[in-house]
């Protein structure tokens, strides 16, 4: 008879089961971590205002190009909100006025959720043209009095 085991469960395929199992492991954690860090969503804050300090003026129209999606037309004012997936964005504007068209492209971390992009400043050439968006609440102070359910509402007729 034969010293050899008839099951195949001898120490080279123990050994080569051990690598395989391993290696589908190591495969998946990869993939794990490469769906995390380019699913993860970002919300980003698109602005066509004049900056407070007067440094850079409004576009009467731009179109926004990001990432490949439909072109967003801005006027004056106005402010776009746009849902992103992934770290890295590119952006690329088209003007009217003189014909300029610029690119520029950001990366935005982990840890932020809401991003606000200034349109201007971008054009101005700013190195900081966007920056992360934090939404402040304020918590009623003790001593303001609130309304009462009992007092009556004063409603003016509107045409």
């Amino acid at each position: 008879m034969s010293d050899k085991p008839k099951n195949g469960n001898g120490a080279a395929v123990r050994t080569r089961r051990f690598v395989v199992r391993a290696a589908i492991v190591a495969v998946y954690l990869a993939l794990s971590v490469f769906v995390f860090l380019n699913g993860r969503g970002h919300t980003l804050l698109i602005d066509n205002k004049t900056l407070p300090d007067g440094g850079a003026q409004a576009f009467r129209r731009v179109k926004v190009f990001i990432d490949g999606q439909d072109p967003l037309e801005m006027y004056a004012r106005d402010r776009e909100l746009v849902k992103l997936t992934g770290q890295t964005h590119r952006v690329r504007i088209e003007t009217q006025e003189g014909a300029t068209r610029l690119e520029a492209s950001f990366r935005i971390d982990l840890k932020t959720d809401m991003v606000l992009l200034s349109i201007p400043k971008m054009a101005a050439g700013a190195d900081d043209f966007w920056e992360p968006f934090v939404v402040v609440y304020e918590k009623q102070s003790r001593d303001e009095e609130l309304p009462s359910l009992d007092d009556p509402v004063l409603l003016e007729p509107t045409l």
